[in-house]
Parts: structure tokens; sequence; C-alpha cells
């Protein structure tokens, strides 16, 4: 049986008034669902962390983890996915036009959630990729700095050695945002403030 390796990384930055938003939509999108090959999953990754990395300096909240434990990897991976799965708008006729403001504290859109979750082939290629890039002392865990490191780790990844990936963007919506009252109000509680 194959053993493997989580890395994932969430990041929450403030909606600016420019095209970045839409780009990272329209980066995501490009994907379209389909079976791709390797080198269009570089192609694709490379895309969306050249998008993300602009976002630097918007970054305010975030988290990741890499999880080198067999046992608890792809639990790990599926639980992120089903969470955000079941969370997010992913298709057309979920998403809508409108800002939603159901279940919502306020619907002041401020922020963008984005996830990159990676189930990685334990001791391959991206594996020791990541598992050296992760190596950072803990007093670096969340500042800026450390998550465009690990955005341009995501580049640096032999897909041939990755089993699963996944993106997310939350709002699904063109137009909707994570509201400040929405992200401190419950649910986003792991983030951390990044200095």
């Amino acid at each position: 049986m194959a053993a493997y390796s989580f890395f994932g990384i969430q990041v929450l930055f403030q909606i600016g008034a420019d095209t970045l938003r839409a780009r990272l939509r329209e980066a995501i999108a490009a994907a379209g669902g389909a079976e791709v090959s390797l080198a269009d999953k570089v192609i694709f990754w490379k895309r969306v962390v050249a998008v993300v990395l602009e976002a630097a300096p918007r970054f305010d909240l975030g988290f990741w983890d890499y999880i080198p434990d067999a046992a608890r990897a792809e639990s790990e991976f599926d639980s992120w996915t089903s969470e955000l799965e079941a969370e997010s708008a992913t298709t057309e006729a979920e998403v809508g036009a409108e800002v939603s403001e159901a279940y919502r504290l306020s619907a002041k859109p401020e922020y963008v959630a984005l996830t990159c979750l990676f189930l990685l082939e334990k001791g391959g290629n991206s594996d020791a990729t990541v598992a050296d890039r992760c190596d950072i002392p803990e007093d670096e865990w969340f500042k800026r700095d450390t998550f465009v490191r690990l955005f341009e780790t995501i580049r640096m990844l032999s897909f041939a050695s990755v089993r699963a990936d996944a993106v997310y963007l939350v709002p699904g919506s063109a137009e909707d945002g994570l509201s400040f009252d929405d992200v401190h109000g419950g649910g986003w509680e792991y983030l951390k403030q990044l200095s």
C-alpha cells in the first residue's frame, strides 16, 4: 500500500480594488476540472502561484501544515477537501450572480480565502522538497515571508510524485467576499495573524 505525506496552505487576503481576485479565479478555472497531463498541471500551478504572490502584501491570516505521518496524511487531505467541498460554492449554479447574505454576519466583502492542498508520495521528489522547505523555525511559521516561501514551493513540485492536489477559492463569486465579522465570528479560529 502506498504511503503519503500531506501539505496544505490556506491564506486569507484582503480584497483590493484591482483585478487580482478575478485573475485568480480565471487561473483556477483554467483547469476546468478535467484530467490534465503532468505538464499541464505544472503550468496550472505556476499560473495560480504567480497571481497569489501578487497578493502577498495583503496576506492577513493564514495556516499551513506538513504532515509526514503516512497514517494521518491521507485522512487530513480527505478531511480538508470534504469540508471545503461541502462549504464552498463550486459550480456556476451555486455561485450565483449576487452576494449571498444568508448565514452571514455581514455581507461586506473584505477577504478571500485561498486553500491549496497536496497529497505527496512519501519519500518522493515532491515530498523531499516540501519537507526541506517546511523546515522553518517555529517563530517564523506565521510570517508573510514564510507564506511566500511556501507558495513558491508549489512551483517546485514534481507532479509525477503528487498523488492528489486541490485548490479552493472562497467565496467563489466574483463579487462576494468574507467580511471581518464572518472571519472573526467563527469557523476560522485556527487561522493565525500574519506578520
